[in-house]
């Protein structure tokens, strides 16, 4: 009997080992399979298996930096729900993988989580996805569109393009979108850094006449694209905004460009450009050995297209937003080439969005060490980043117990106040114009070049949007009954090189005076107003910076922190805020994806939606 029972026991063991083998080579992986994830605290920080099908153990909160990056085995991974960010790179050039499923829990998507995923076909988006990070799906070369769930308000997809909420902002255009023709929605002002990357099919664009900038890398290494056509809303073409594209043949620039970067074209061979004769287009391509012609040599009456072509989606609501929403410039007179024929349009306005924190995010950096441990190490975009007496204080993310109010941004021209903060961010307000005799009307001033000085009023209280732009302002004194300057008020007034901005100002608008050679003058290091790199004006709002320091120190004094002040600044690695700070404004950091954290902050009270896109900062981290 003593033999029958070991024979018994002896298949039932092999039937088990058989089992476990059958699972195995179908790629099944189970939690207790530790050994093949790196797990800090509630953080995967890496995957070291070679199966084809992973489960993310439900332990995991945060998808951490890198953690799948280069795997070429994995083909399908389950997300569970305790899952909350999917951080930079976390799938980077995970080649053999076919689809995700982002589930609700998730609420941030880091810079470049599925780059170079170049079988990814099937792409699924939680409803509550509220942070996005630039250049998630760029050499997704297979991904021709994508679904994100109807009840999210935060992203739109439409077109084989990926939106914000109220498509005010391209973050992507899809890899594979199929259709020769991709015209940008009119509703769109901002591109993303890498918005175009290595498009397949896609030949002609045509960008959205509220685009005020074509921003660093927005329509870089573009792949297929041979012709695009900007409107006469543009007014600057920023640093490698079309560089390193092969195929690109033709760029439509309106006589409205009065800003090019000399490196905008680089590594763009074969490009010719289109304007009108004695544009600043005109005298940048002679300059650069860039052929300029005064015919254009592309399809003028190309229309959108795209297999099954969806009906636009229906969001905005039609009432004004300010200057530290998500917005550029909406123009009344616009064009679609450089020959200046007239377009109607209307503004489009930011949706109202909710805001939920993010509970229970915890970095690697924040997981208690013993006592013997002095240091800690973490890569941040790509780069091994060394902080050292991890016991004294936080160094990720903002310091223990600071909280700050999330805000859409002040609702300019919607109600009848300046102080719109802590307004109700879900109700629609309805226009309200402002008196006449206590503002600079809109546009008032708006491509008058035979206007170079003007006297303001003593009971003028706000010079509006784009009240002097592309004028021919020479010099400007401010008085102190002014206490805000709208979005654009004096943008691209090229020739505006003395302004006198009392303390009176407590609110600027973005791009109040970009494009300004009192503006551009300073960043050149021709000037020495402000605090060495940092360009303070008005009631402290810190308006420009000019330095590259990986450690930041925001001086003394300085209560706002302006709209795109360190837009792009890579090269930071952490910020230092006094106890002045009491305002973030609306993108102040966005795209800058080394920062890790801030210190400091101890008078910070509000934090407007976008300030730390692109950035390993989450919104979230501000809890109320």
């Amino acid at each position: 009997m003593k033999k029958i029972y070991t024979a018994i026991a002896s298949v039932a063991i092999l039937g088990i080992l058989a089992l476990v083998t059958v699972a195995k080579g179908i790629g099944g992986v189970t939690a207790a399979e530790d050994e093949r994830f790196r797990i800090n605290g509630t953080t995967l920080t890496k995957y070291l298996g070679t199966d084809t099908y992973v489960s993310v153990p439900d332990t995991v909160t945060v998808i951490g930096d890198e953690a799948f990056s280069g795997n070429e085995t994995l083909t399908s991974i389950s997300v569970p729900d305790s899952v909350t960010q999917i951080s930079y790179n976390a799938f980077k050039n995970c080649t053999a993988l076919t689809g995700i499923i982002i589930p609700d829990s998730v609420d941030k998507v880091g810079p470049g989580a599925f780059e170079g995923c170049k079988a990814l076909t099937s792409v699924q988006i939680g409803k509550n996805v509220s942070a996005w990070g630039s250049g998630v799906f760029a050499n997704c070369e297979k991904l021709a569109k994508l679904s994100v769930d109807t009840n999210n308000e935060y992203l739109t997809y439409y077109n084989g393009a990926l939106y914000n909420g109220n498509m005010t902002m391209l973050y992507e255009v899809l890899p594979a979108r199929e259709g020769e023709n991709y015209v940008m929605p009119d509703t769109v002002e901002n591109i993303d850094t890498y918005a175009f990357w290595n498009l397949q099919n896609t030949k002609n664009v045509m960008v959205s006449e509220n685009v005020s900038v074509i921003p660093k890398q927005a329509m870089s290494s573009m792949g297929s694209v041979e012709n695009v056509v900007l409107k006469s809303s543009i007014t600057g073409i920023e640093e490698r905004a079309f560089a390193n594209d092969a195929a690109l043949k033709q760029v439509a620039v309106p006589e409205s460009v009065v800003n090019i970067d000399k490196k905008a074209f680089a590594g763009s061979p074969n490009l010719k450009i289109y304007t009108t004769k004695s544009s600043t287009a005109d005298t940048f391509g002679k300059n650069n050995n860039i052929p300029v012609i005064y015919k254009e040599e592309y399809p003028t009456d190309f229309m959108d297209s795209n297999a099954g072509l969806e009906e636009k989606p229906n969001v905005g609501y039609e009432v004004e937003t300010d200057s530290d929403t998500d917005t550029t410039t909406t123009d009344n007179s616009t064009t679609t080439t450089p020959d200046n024929t007239d377009d109607n349009n209307t503004d489009v306005q930011q949706k109202p969005s909710r805001f939920e924190s993010t509970e229970g995010y915890i970095h690697p950096l924040d997981v208690p060490e013993p006592a013997d441990v002095i240091g800690k190490t973490v890569i941040v975009a790509g780069k091994a980043v060394v902080l050292m007496d991890n016991h004294k204080e936080r160094v990720y993310g903002i310091p223990e117990g600071v909280t700050a109010e999330i805000v859409q941004g002040n609702q300019t021209n919607t109600q009848n106040t300046t102080d719109t903060d802590t307004a109700d961010q879900n109700s629609i307000s309805v226009t309200y114009q402002r008196p006449e005799e206590e503002s600079i009307p809109q546009r008032k001033f708006y491509k008058k070049k035979d206007l170079t000085t003007y006297e303001i009023g003593e009971k003028i209280k706000i010079i509006d949007r784009l009240a002097f732009a592309e004028s021919g302002l020479k010099t400007i004194q401010i008085p102190e009954n002014v206490t805000e300057i709208a979005y654009g008020a004096f943008l691209s007034c090229s020739e505006l090189t003395d302004i006198t901005i009392p303390d009176s100002v407590s609110v600027i608008g973005t791009k109040a005076f970009e494009g300004t050679a009192w503006l551009n003058r300073w960043r050149d290091g021709n000037t020495e107003n402000g605090e060495g790199d940092f360009l303070i004006v008005g009631d402290g709002i810190l308006i420009a910076y000019r330095g590259n320091a990986e450690h930041v120190e925001i001086p003394e004094g300085v209560k706002q922190i302006g709209p795109e002040v360190f837009k792009g600044h890579q090269e930071i690695l952490d910020v230092a805020l006094p106890d002045s700070v009491t305002k973030i404004c609306a993108e102040a950091f966005r795209n800058c994806g080394s920062l890790t954290g801030l210190t400091g902050c101890k008078g910070l009270k509000t934090v407007v939606r976008g300030a730390f896109y692109g950035t390993q900062i989450s919104e979230g981290e501000f809890k109320k």
